[in-house]
């Protein structure tokens, strides 16, 4: 789906929404005369209506969905009935409160409120449960996946590995953050917390905020008047992205529930976009030296080496017991290799050995490459990483499940 800069509340967006209340009289127009609530579609007997099908239509229309928007949103919404039972099977239901943080995902994409989104979308006729339902769908076949498949994906370190080293670093945000975290251990703090946090959000001054932190912060940073250093917006729990990305210098965030981490509010002291996407490499490399030179005796050792070592670390029981200094393991940026070991790794992969140099004492370099990759921002983490295969894992398994229930499913169609 294309994303229009809902803010802009002028010509693009007053296009759009007048495009959307169009479609909206249009496709009410045979549907008035018989009944809004009778069914275009039924799914195993649960009925798909047209009040439902011309919501969604007026809906996705304002959002500037490609192609046909009748057969997209009958798709969805049948896919959406077969979901809905699935999870009633299961017994899984949504949070309220991931429902809430996903309509504000949401919304932020267009640098809007729940509110703002809610009020723009009205404007086309489009009632606030078309989309609390469009984002809760979704949020619970999430849910439905995850119940079925989560313990049946296994994401290896290697996998892990070679995504992490294809990272790369994309234009974002940093935020300099002061942070107050109150508690939310049970349903009781959490009501009284919410609240809390509400008239916090109403502070705007950084003095104000930092003392408030000082008071009533539960987290470590209380103690650094709830000053954080810089972070990167990826980096931040995705409620907590939606919450300051549109926030400007010296204001403050709404509240946000992070679950039984606490509720917490955030004033932003200052932010930065980071515009580059130069990629730079870290190389991981070994080099174990022989004495010797490239004498019989040390190329032959060389050679044990390499049918021995299959990774670089299997290089450290042969330097057992050796001096420290024969053995060198470094995990560099690209240009701080040394010349003559960079170009001897630059044509090698992961895992491979070269004895090709020397060193100026006369030593025999026994030089293994461990790993390539880019320069990968720190809030990139492994866990990130190992997270982001799982869900694509998990949502794969997903897409084939919902074709097989569609599969099996007896779907009529009435329009």
């Amino acid at each position: 789906m294309a994303w229009t800069q809902l803010t802009k509340l002028g010509r693009g967006v007053g296009h759009s929404i007048a495009v959307a209340t169009l479609a909206l009289g249009a496709s009410l127009a045979p549907a008035t005369a018989q009944n809004l609530f009778e069914p275009v579609a039924k799914v195993n007997n649960e009925a798909v209506t047209a009040y439902e099908r011309n919501q969604r239509m007026a809906f996705m229309t304002l959002l500037r969905a490609p192609g046909d928007v009748r057969e997209l949103v009958m798709d969805q919404l049948i896919n959406e009935k077969l979901q809905l039972a699935e999870a009633e099977r299961l017994g899984v239901e949504p949070d309220p409160e991931a429902v809430r943080q996903g309509m504000e995902e949401f919304a932020s994409r267009g640098n809007l409120s729940v509110e703002q989104f809610l009020e723009m979308i009205g404007q086309a006729g489009i009632a606030a449960e078309t989309f609390r339902d469009f984002v809760t769908a979704g949020i619970t076949w999430r849910e439905v996946a995850r119940e079925l498949f989560l313990e049946k994906v296994t994401i290896t370190e290697s996998e892990i590995d070679r995504a992490y080293a294809e990272a790369e670093p994309t234009p974002g945000q940093k935020f300099l953050l002061t942070e107050i975290v109150l508690p939310a251990s049970s349903a009781a703090s959490l009501k009284a917390s919410r609240m809390r946090a509400e008239r916090l959000a109403q502070i705007q001054t950084a003095d104000e905020f930092s003392d408030a932190a000082k008071r009533f912060s539960i987290a470590p940073t209380r103690l650094n008047n709830g000053e954080r250093d810089w972070v990167d917006l990826q980096a931040l729990p995705a409620p907590v992205q939606a919450a300051i990305r549109n926030v400007g210098e010296g204001a403050t965030s709404r509240p946000v529930v992070l679950g039984e981490d606490g509720v917490a509010v955030y004033f932003v002291r200052d932010r930065e976009t980071v515009r580059t996407t130069n990629v730079g490499t870290v190389i991981d490399y070994a080099a174990f030296f022989i004495p010797g030179g490239r004498s019989q005796a040390a190329l032959a050792e060389a050679a044990e080496i390499r049918a021995e070592v299959q990774v670089c670390d299997d290089l450290y029981p042969i330097a057992r017991g050796l001096p420290t200094e024969q053995l060198v393991r470094e995990e560099i940026p690209s240009g701080a290799v040394p010349a003559n070991y960079k170009a001897e790794l630059d044509n090698m992969d992961p895992g491979e050995i070269s004895t090709n140099l020397t060193t100026s004492s006369g030593s025999l370099v026994v030089l293994m490459l461990c790993n390539r990759r880019n320069d990968v921002p720190d809030s990139v983490s492994r866990t990130q990483v190992a997270e982001s295969l799982r869900n694509q894992r998990i949502g794969a398994l997903a897409n084939d499940y919902l074709a097989e229930l569609r599969a099996n499913a007896v779907i009529e169609y009435y329009d």
